[in-house]
């Protein structure tokens, strides 16, 4: 998704998520409050943020770029 249609489905409510590997495993995301990427959490594992983001991406106005 590019940003300018990123920034639509932000305007309209929802939270878009993007999971990382570098520096480590982490989960990034941009909201209403933040149009540009920020760390939502940090995990030990890869694994560990796949089950975390999988929770997330359960939510409806959750989704993943």
């Amino acid at each position: 998704m590019d940003e300018r249609s990123q920034l639509k489905v932000i305007a309209i409510g929802f939270t878009i998520l993007r999971s990382d590997d570098q520096p480590s495993a982490r989960i990034k995301y941009k909201d209403k409050a933040h149009y540009h990427w920020k760390t939502l959490e940090v995990f030990e594992t890869k694994a560990a943020r796949d089950r975390r983001m999988a929770l997330l991406l359960e939510n409806s106005l959750i989704i993943e770029d």
